[in-house]
């Protein structure tokens, strides 16, 4: 019995690459079942990185061919039961309950099967695409106009099969909608038409927890906007500063902190902009702010704390909301009107108690109320006195800033207020540290 199965995976072998197989078709599989069982006894570990490198880039191009055989075999069986009758839908809800696969699946292996004959088909029966390349860019070549022409949509899709051969679906998507606009011009305006009703945004509703969802469908203007902000804050060290290569956030984690900081940014008033900015109001009693861990409410009804309300309140403008009989009034505080003088106002100082807490030295517990206000970037080069270049600061610490050799020196940290970073005597720049 063993030596029958090696002689037929013998026979199976010597027929591969040699055109259509010979070999009975139960053969064939045997033979691929006893090479996928041997492959997966494979002990990974016993091996360097260079070799499993290629055995993955051999296993990647194997699995595909696999599935393009697997489309064409599912393609001649719906054939065979159209000569009988069958619709093709009949055949995926066949097969779709004896392999545990939805319909869809199985549609769109059928259809994959009659497409072998593409430029991207082959590429796919290759194994140098996949088969998502593969549908990408029969969608694309399906989008053109039948005025056209076959020779130009052949053109089309060798061009795009070759660009899928080293890019991933997301670019060759991007990269099919970008040829398929040159080619089209004409379908432009009913495109930007259609994205302008496909925007939208949905704020979910507030979890247990206090966080929530954001749902958008960006338009490629919003998404471009999208993009810069995580380009120019989503990096590590982005929104946030910190220590070199002591960023521990996730890159999720760093896009949600540069988009509320692009938003931060976008809501601060500027007096030459048009009147009607929208602006955060937030409701704090003088005892909330002894309780930098208490919870308010913004004029949406949104809670957060009152450390987190404060912080924001760095780049945003402050009101102070009273009631004049029975109606509410809303004062502007400009909390920085004074940055030339060089004493800070209580206010500001009250801003960076309720924010921060105490002394902002590395490793110092001194409370608030025996901290100085301290002028991250020196009052004698030209330092404001702002919340945004204010710091608290230790009697101790406070005295460590100097001109000498053995001084030490701060740094603003422009992601929040009231932060900064100490430098040691000696170094100059935050990437020194």
């Amino acid at each position: 019995m063993i030596w029958g199965m090696e002689r037929g995976e013998r026979d199976a072998r010597e027929t591969v690459g040699q055109g259509p197989v010979a070999a009975p078709l139960e053969l064939v599989l045997a033979f691929l079942e006893a090479s996928v069982e041997t492959l997966c006894r494979v002990d990974w570990a016993g091996h360097d990185p260079e070799a499993l490198v290629a055995a993955v880039g051999r296993a990647e191009t194997a699995a595909r061919r696999l599935e393009s055989a697997g489309s064409r075999a599912t393609a001649e069986l719906a054939a065979l039961h159209r000569q009988r009758g069958r619709s093709a839908g009949g055949v995926a809800a066949m097969l779709a309950e004896k392999l545990g696969l939805a319909r869809g699946v199985i549609h769109g292996r059928i259809e994959a099967g009659g497409r072998q004959a593409t430029p991207a088909g082959r590429a796919a029966a290759d194994g140098t695409i996949s088969a998502e390349h593969e549908r990408i860019i029969a969608r694309a070549v399906s989008g053109l106009p039948g005025t056209l022409g076959g020779a130009a949509t052949t053109r089309f899709a060798e061009e795009l099969t070759e660009f899928a051969r080293t890019a991933a679906p997301a670019q060759l998507r991007a990269e099919a909608a970008r040829r398929v606009a040159a080619l089209c011009p004409e379908r432009g305006k009913d495109r930007e038409e259609h994205q302008e009703r496909q925007r939208s945004a949905r704020l979910g509703a507030v979890r247990p927890d206090g966080t929530s969802s954001l749902t958008m469908t960006l338009t490629p203007r919003a998404r471009a906007l999208v993009e810069r902000a995580l380009c120019d804050f989503g990096g590590p060290g982005g929104a946030v500063a910190c220590e070199p290569g002591s960023d521990e956030r996730t890159p999720e984690q760093r896009a949600h902190d540069a988009l509320v900081h692009q938003w931060a940014l976008g809501s601060t008033v500027d007096p030459a902009r048009p009147a009607g900015v929208a602006t955060i109001v937030v409701r704090v009693t003088p005892e909330q702010l002894e309780d930098p861990t208490a919870l308010v409410e913004t004029d949406s009804g949104t809670q957060l704390s009152v450390r987190q309300a404060v912080s924001m309140a760095g780049s945003m403008p402050w009101f102070v909301s009273l009631l004049r009989d029975g109606r509410e009034e809303l004062h502007r505080i400009d909390v920085d009107a004074h940055p030339e003088r060089r004493l800070a106002s209580a206010l500001q100082r009250l801003v960076l108690y309720a924010a921060h807490g105490g002394c902002t030295f590395p490793g110092c517990s001194a409370p608030a109320r025996r901290s100085q206000f301290h002028h991250v970037r020196e009052w004698s080069r030209g330092g404001p006195t702002t919340v945004g270049n204010g710091a608290l600061g230790c009697p101790v610490h406070h005295g460590f800033v100097g001109e000498g050799p053995s001084s030490w020196r701060t740094v603003v940290d422009p992601g929040s207020p009231g932060r900064c970073t100490w430098l040691p005597p000696g170094v100059d720049r935050l990437t020194d540290v």
